[in-house]
């Protein structure tokens, strides 16, 4: 793979075989309305958010080309999509029937542009094609297009999408989740508050770590995903030592490397950080980023110790040490100390808790959600093997 340089100063196209045509830097999202126009619109739905639709800069640029267009706005996303979000996009589409989806926004707002544009198409109720993937039987009837407004999700690169349902996290995974072309420009991140750009970036660096140690992992996703840590370990870095996101070279390094850690997980799959996430934020409501880096930081050290009988990463545990010990290596350019300080430095930055056991969670509140967790795919995709004990000295 050639990666595009993070800092280049005009939008080009990023080459990532077997994924969505994205183009990235700055004046990307400036593309939107030919592309468009490519596509054959003529009817267009724009999925987002309220406030962060205003704020990056998004809706101006909308509104040069929103004229060419029937255009609809379904702006109710948020945080943490459930699935009465996703149906009251649906009613929506249903009625519109846009030739074109366009997602714009974080994580979230990606992540119910993705579920409309598959799920409006199928025969089956909403919540029944969630809870059974084998009922998404017919192919996507419009066009999808993802313009991230933050540097964190990687969803724009992945074919799959998060949805809770009765406060329980699924995930539509799908080729045709996947969207038709991409557009991922740094400017919109611009006015991105302190602790949202904090807890994006926490959660691409975890992407990137745990695409790469992951069971899962191939030649390819552990090539990009050392892409991702090469961006996104200094900038982070920069941020940490600055105190923000200003600095515009950050922001590019940041939307690059996010990107490239989605197309990461895209292939691999996350593994036991984001599967142990889950629960923290559904119960607790620690913003995602937040959640997976405080389970990261005692995984980085559970793994740079694993032995063969913990281990099962199918190059074996020496291997696991290795990798584990060239993620630090990668981070002792940048910062001192190790990828858990600099955890630490940004959790703090952005006014969140650095340490589970600061959130005095009783064990036995614990034990239901670690259960289904530890019986994951994504804990089974982790080269360690963990039990509910080896958690819960973490968590208590």
């Amino acid at each position: 793979m050639s990666a595009l340089p993070a800092t280049a100063a005009r939008a080009g196209l990023l080459p990532l075989p077997g994924h969505p045509a994205a183009h990235l830097g700055e004046g990307a999202a400036g593309r939107l309305g030919d592309a468009l126009t490519a596509l054959g619109a003529e009817k267009v739905l724009l999925v987002h958010g309220r406030a962060s639709y205003r704020h990056s800069g998004a809706q101006e640029l909308v509104e040069q080309w929103a004229g060419r267009y029937k255009t609809e706005h379904y702006d109710g996303v948020r945080p943490n999509p459930e699935l009465a979000q996703v149906r009251e996009a649906l009613t929506l589409a249903r009625r519109f029937r846009p030739d074109v989806v366009v997602g714009i926004g974080g994580g979230s707002s990606l992540d119910v542009a993705k579920a409309v544009a598959v799920l409006g198409a199928q025969d089956a109720d909403p919540r029944d094609c969630l809870l059974r993937p084998e009922l998404i039987t017919e192919p996507r009837w419009s066009a999808l297009v993802l313009v991230p407004t933050t540097a964190g999700s990687g969803s724009e690169l992945t074919r799959f999408a998060t949805v809770y349902v009765d406060g329980v996290k699924h995930s539509l995974d799908q080729d045709q989740v996947r969207a038709d072309l991409v557009l991922v420009d740094p400017a919109l991140s611009a006015s991105l508050p302190l602790r949202e750009s904090v807890t994006g970036g926490l959660d691409a660096l975890s992407q990137a770590i745990e695409s790469y140690w992951a069971v899962a992992a191939t030649e390819t996703s552990r090539e990009l995903a050392l892409g991702a840590l090469d961006l996104l370990l200094p900038a982070l870095a920069r941020a940490a030592d600055r105190a923000g996101f200003d600095d515009p070279g950050v922001r590019a390094e940041m939307a690059h490397g996010a990107s490239l850690a989605g197309a990461a997980i895209d292939l691999t799959r996350t593994t036991a950080a984001h599967a142990l996430s889950y629960e923290l934020t559904a119960a607790l409501g620690l913003p995602h980023g937040t959640a997976v880096a405080l389970h990261l930081k005692w995984l980085l050290g559970r793994h740079a110790a694993a032995t063969e009988d913990q281990c099962r990463h199918p190059e074996g545990a020496a291997a696991l040490r290795r990798r584990v010990s060239h993620i630090q290596e990668l981070a002792a350019r940048h910062t001192p100390g190790d990828v858990q300080q600099l955890l630490v430095r940004l959790l703090t930055l952005g006014g969140q808790p650095t340490d589970l056991r600061r959130l005095a969670l009783p064990a036995e509140r614990w034990r239901a959600p670690l259960t289904a967790a530890l019986g994951s795919g994504r804990a089974g995709n982790n080269p360690c093997v963990l039990t509910e004990s080896d958690v819960l000295r973490f968590l208590v």
